[in-house]
């Protein structure tokens, strides 16, 4: 919880800074009260999207980071507003703390007598956190990072406001309401909230270890539990030189496509193997090894797909692989949590387009860039909006095909792509994946028919109370007369399958002559009829699309 006195002068705060830049029509709207000290300041002359990114720094490290995700939904955002708040850069000066004494009380422990050395000054800093190098009593070097004192409170109070903020936005501003602003807030407030706490990216590492053990391609740094806690993290110090440093790479006679292939590769096994991937691999959290191996840094940010997620990235590789538009635009509207599509013939022609475009572009020429602004085109169009770990995919893979291409720019990540996607083809092909996957159908459809009567008698009760009301999107007369059709006849299909059952069954207890196998004849023909109209049902509804 934040404390509602520190939220009243953080409010005011927040207030003068927006007047400041110029929002005073946004402050308006804000319900909150206190004092309102403006600064007066000539904005006349810079435009609006620079005085957005200006007052998000001077808001300060939560604001700045809730600009840099927002920097990700580029098809729902004007491409000038991207481009600035992609300038955003989280640059503090480090804190000043007793960095014995922190560990003490935090770690509850004698330092001495674990530590053999620890800088006084860190050597990284950032808004959560900074970083010290350290050695151990074993001789062991190894990197402490500490959280600042005081942050969390700062984080809450800001996300309490940020909630505030975006509910009067999305009032104030039609391209903020298409944005979904409140989505934004709260996805960011989920990804900071891991970024805070250091057992959660301790965690990941482990995890992260653990995906790729035995792997000698490479590097994940040791965590020392004993010496971590959730405000202090120690770690395996990494003696490597920065990914994009190519004199070096040159210098110690790697070869330089491999170092990208194995770059590329090791980042999709994390996606589409593992489905737990680094949601931010930028070249400062990237590091190549003396040996040549690749190692990733920073780990409180971490894509994680579920389930159903990875079935649904499957269902999306292999429409892409097999440019099936209309496949593709159902996994797509399966995957948003928002979506408004006005033309749906016109959204499944923009992803022939895409298709068209890949098939007619020679791959040295071929970028994901292009491809993705073409993509946010249609995501914009079509105000769709996504879970956090699509945006923080298509960043991580942006991102590593530029630091590809900067190293390699005959990089064709698509041909990179390609192994994964007959691998994963290859494993729902397999014996044991298809029966996996009938079974659940067969499992599902026995669920359906158990629970028929009951929604039958459950329809015919809104039926007789006059309760029954019918939603429906009136397309045309024709399209809504032939799912009014198909809708009536699996109804009537069911009635029959449910009478024929029930009018084998009395045949039986009857005991009706003639009879085959102690059954009579009457009620084999209304059994097999009755599974003859659950076989036609199955496959209708096996077949049928969301817009029959």
């Amino acid at each position: 919880m934040y404390n509602p006195t520190k939220k009243l002068q953080r409010s005011s705060q927040i207030l003068s800074i927006l007047a400041k830049y110029g929002f005073k029509d946004a402050i308006a709207r804000l319900p909150w009260k206190g004092p309102r000290t403006v600064v007066d300041r000539n904005v006349g002359n810079i435009n609006v999207y620079t005085r957005i990114r200006m007052a998000l720094e001077e808001l300060g490290p939560a604001f700045i980071k809730l600009g840099q995700s927002a920097s990700t939904r580029e098809g729902l955002l004007p491409k000038d507003l991207v481009d600035e708040l992609k300038r955003l850069e989280d640059h503090v000066p480090p804190f000043e703390v007793d960095i014995h004494r922190y560990l003490a009380e935090e770690l509850n422990l004698n330092i001495e007598d674990h530590f053999l050395e620890i800088a006084t000054e860190p050597f990284a800093a950032a808004s959560i956190a900074q970083v010290y190098r350290a050695t151990l009593k074993d001789g062991a070097k190894v990197v402490l990072k500490v959280r600042r004192p005081g942050i969390d409170e700062v984080m809450r109070c800001d996300l309490a406001l940020m909630r505030d903020i975006a509910k009067i936005l999305t009032l104030y501003n039609d391209v903020l309401e298409n944005l979904n602003l409140s989505l934004i807030v709260e996805s960011f407030a989920m990804t900071l909230q891991e970024e805070m706490s250091f057992v959660i990216e301790r965690h990941h590492i482990e995890r992260f270890s653990k995906n790729f053990k035995g792997n000698k391609l490479i590097k994940v740094p040791r965590v020392y539990a004993d010496l971590s806690s959730d405000r202090v993290l120690c770690m395996e110090y990494l003696d490597g030189f920065k990914v994009t440093d190519a004199a070096e790479i040159k210098r110690r006679g790697m070869d330089v496509q491999t170092l990208v292939k194995n770059g590329i590769n090791l980042y999709l096994e994390q996606v589409i193997i593992h489905g737990f991937f680094h949601g931010d691999p930028h070249p400062g959290n990237m590091m190549v090894m003396p040996d040549g191996r690749i190692a990733f840094l920073d780990f409180g940010n971490m894509g994680k797909l579920l389930g159903i997620d990875r079935r649904q990235l499957e269902e999306f590789i292999q429409s892409a692989i097999s440019e099936d538009a209309v496949r593709l635009a159902d996994v797509i509207e399966d995957v948003a949590v928002v979506s408004h599509i006005p033309d749906r013939n016109q959204f499944e022609r923009s992803l022939y387009e895409i298709f068209d475009m890949i098939d007619n572009v020679s791959l040295g020429d071929l970028s994901l860039d292009l491809l993705f602004n073409r993509l946010w085109k249609i995501i914009g169009d079509n105000r769709l909006y996504f879970p956090e770990y699509i945006y923080q995919l298509m960043r991580g893979i942006s991102l590593m095909e530029g630091i590809g291409r900067q190293l390699y720019p005959d990089l064709n990540i698509m041909e990179s792509i390609k192994p994964f996607a007959r691998r994963i083809m290859m494993e729902r092909l397999s014996p044991e994946a298809i029966f996996k996957k009938g079974k659940h159908k067969v499992e599902s459809f026995a669920r359906d028919v158990e629970k028929l009567p009951e929604d039958m008698r459950a329809l015919v009760r809104l039926f007789r109370t006059g309760n029954f009301t019918l939603n429906h999107r009136l397309i045309s007369a024709r399209s809504f007369n032939t799912i009014l059709r198909k809708g009536v006849n699996r109804i009537v299909i069911g009635i029959m399958f449910m009478s024929l059952n029930l009018l084998g069954g009395m045949i039986i207890v009857a005991r009706v002559q003639p009879q085959w196998w102690g059954i009579p004849i009457f009620a084999w023909i209304c059994l097999g009829s009755a599974w003859i109209f659950a076989v036609y049902l199955f496959i209708a509804m096996i077949r049928a699309k969301d817009n029959d």
